[in-house]
């Protein structure tokens, strides 16, 4: 039977049996403690509750002291972030028989401390993937110490929080909180960074440098200062770039968090942030937009420090590019009227600096009913060495023809006749396979569509291969699992075996993660039940097989586990039988994007030919030994070999 058919015949069971009672992740947003005093026995529990007065003594049984003769002596606390799927305006729901008040990035948006009242709501405008400080305050006055935390936000409706967005717990050792936030970009040539410290530290490690992998491995002239502060200047005299930061650079910095011993150390991850450069950027729609409005009001950011801009618009890429003359404006946008449909369209805006023109990138975009949707998408990195090249059709397309090659601009000119073009393609074959890619090599691909009135020309398309051999990318699988293309149709899960309790995916699309992800635009999530089981997903592997092959020797495995998790181990197995586990026993509850490499010579120990590797399974537990234990997600990404 069909899992969705089993999840909505579940769904309806749950519904009609329970009246909505829990739901079935666990409900991360809700702390429960029966009546009956003593301390919380879940070891969640444990985590996210603690005394504001650890001098008091919190009754939990019926008839606790009365909360209002002073609040503060009698209430619970959360403290955890949150990090939200999208950009827009939150509205967060709280439900408690007596008081609450919830801060969200340190802003107090629900005060509701009056006794009987059951609930009240706050809203405030969040970024999408940032990380802001939530703590949740709440009393009761006897009986059940019960809270609910729901949110509403873009394009869902209320719900508890879902686990993957909230982050509980006291034990948070790792620096956080960057500003600039990650990928900011500021119109100032210093910067002053400042971080929210681990719970552990007693000074902070500094790196600051343009090279990513220096300032993570800490090498070259990265390492900065050792200091107690949490602030740090750049572009200033006696500090790093005294001179100034430069316009239209990046910059990457890391804290490392030191204990008192001066040996124990926490680090964040490398964060970032530019300058903005002097031309203008960031347009919208985005550069490779598609199915863009007929009636798109175009729209940019201005270079540092322009003063009038030159927008330039057409059908052709050549002609875009080469134009003079624009008149210049002053407004930041551009309405080039109603555009046709199934159709390519560029432009270019020059900044005008006084002194100078800056010419800046031409930008293209496509309207409804032209080629779309390719994969991999259009500027990915890390792209597998087998990669399918796929898209959809045209509306009006009969068939396709194919360019690729490793120069953009022969890809953008190139013609039937063109070494790039690399035939023709009939509809219901929207798929390329150009052979073995080379690694860290840069492609570039172009589809036209082909109808009755002639070819319309495709966007140009561009992807990097991966600098080693990628296993799995998680990449290709979309939620048409009426072709196959599911992520649960080809990682293998426990569905129908009594003794593997694990799920790769999602009941309901989308099924693969798309928020809590390490590399490109997806992950897969592996739900796990490890009570007197194990938790397994298993690959059959294609390419590549032989794990020999330019002088690889580790295989490195992302995985994100989350505090909440029962605590077990996390294995990887070749072939069936050859099961290599992770050194940390409980694995499962590293609430971070983790990196873990296992050197080959682990599985050839254990008897695995290592030039014919056929099946590579992930999974949780034990699984010789089974035992009493819980439920949990995982995430797993970017599998490769080094």
């Amino acid at each position: 039977m069909n899992r969705k058919v089993i999840y909505w015949i579940s769904l309806v069971l749950a519904l009609g049996l329970i009246g909505v009672a829990n739901g079935a992740e666990g409900l991360l947003g809700q702390y429960y403690h029966s009546a009956g005093g003593g301390p919380p026995t879940d070891p969640w529990e444990t985590l996210v509750m603690e005394r504001l007065d650890p001098t008091v003594n919190f009754n939990w049984a019926a008839g606790s002291p009365d909360p209002s003769v002073n609040v503060d002596n009698f209430s619970v606390r959360w403290t955890g972030e949150i990090e939200v799927p999208t950009t827009g305006s939150y509205t967060f729901y709280t439900q408690t028989d007596d008081g609450v008040r919830l801060w969200v990035g340190g802003e107090l948006i629900i005060d509701n401390w009056a006794e009987g009242n059951t609930s009240d709501n706050g809203g405030i405008e969040l970024i999408s993937r940032q990380r802001y400080e939530i703590k949740l305050e709440y009393y009761e006055n006897g009986g059940d110490a019960r809270c609910e935390l729901y949110w509403m936000g873009p394009g869902f409706i209320r719900e508890v929080i879902p686990s993957r967005y909230l982050w509980v717990g006291g034990n948070r050792p790792n620096p956080r909180n960057p500003d600039p936030a990650d990928d900011a970009v500021i119109r100032n040539t210093w910067a002053t960074l400042i971080w929210t410290p681990g719970d552990y530290a007693a000074s902070h490690s500094i790196y600051v440098g343009e090279n990513y992998d220096e300032v993570e491995a800490g090498t070259g002239d990265t390492f900065r200062a050792n200091q107690t502060d949490t602030s740090y200047a750049l572009g200033f005299p006696g500090f790093p770039y005294p001179d100034g930061l430069t316009k239209g650079t990046t910059y990457c910095w890391r804290i490392e968090d030191v204990e008192a011993d001066g040996v124990t150390i926490h680090s964040s991850p490398v964060w970032s942030f530019s300058v903005a450069p002097k031309s203008a950027y960031s347009p919208d729609p985005p550069d490779g937009a598609e199915a863009v409005d007929p009636n798109v009001v175009l729209s940019w950011e201005p270079g540092y420090g322009a003063i009038l801009h030159n927008v330039y618009f057409g059908e052709d890429y050549d002609t875009v590019n080469n134009a003079t003359g624009a008149i210049p404006q002053g407004a930041l946008t551009y309405t080039p009227g109603t555009l046709a449909l199934g159709k390519i369209f560029y432009w270019r805006v020059d900044e005008f600096h006084g002194v100078e023109t800056v010419k800046g990138d031409v930008w293209c975009f496509t309207t409804p009913g032209a080629v779309g949707s390719p994969r991999p998408a259009h500027g990915a990195v890390n792209v597998r060495q087998d990669q399918i090249l796929k898209w959809l059709p045209a509306d009006k397309a009969t068939s396709h023809q194919v360019y690729f090659g490793t120069d953009k601009d022969a890809v953008r000119n190139a013609g039937v006749g063109s070494p790039e073009h690399k035939g023709s393609k009939n509809l219901g074959s929207e798929s390329y396979d150009p052979g073995q890619l080379q690694k860290a090599a840069t492609y570039y691909w172009r589809i036209d569509a082909v109808d009755s009135t002639g070819t319309l020309k495709g966007l140009v398309w561009t992807f990097t291969t991966a600098d080693f051999l990628v296993v799995e990318d998680f990449e290709d699988y979309t939620d048409n699992d009426t072709a196959g293309e599911a992520i649960w149709q080809t990682w293998i899960d426990g569905f129908g075996v009594a003794t593997n309790g694990s799920q790769v995916g999602y009941l309901m699309p989308p099924y693969a993660e798309q928020t809590v992800v390490h590399g490109g635009s997806q992950s897969m999530p592996l739900l796990f039940d490890i009570d007197m089981k194990y938790a397994e997903a298993s690959l059959t592997l294609g390419y590549p097989k032989n794990w020999t092959q330019d002088g690889v020797d580790t295989l490195i495995v992302w995985f994100h586990g989350h505090i909440v998790n029962p605590a077990a181990p996390l294995y990887v197995v070749l072939n069936d039988n050859a099961v290599v586990a992770h050194d940390d026993p409980s694995a499962t509850q590293i609430h971070a994007w983790t990196k873990w490499s296992i050197p080959l010579q682990a599985f050839a120990d254990l008897g695995v030919n290592l030039t014919n590797v056929n099946t590579l399974a992930v999974g949780v537990g034990d699984k010789a030994n089974l035992q009493a234990g819980g439920s949990g997600t995982m995430y797993i990404d970017d599998i490769g070999l080094h």
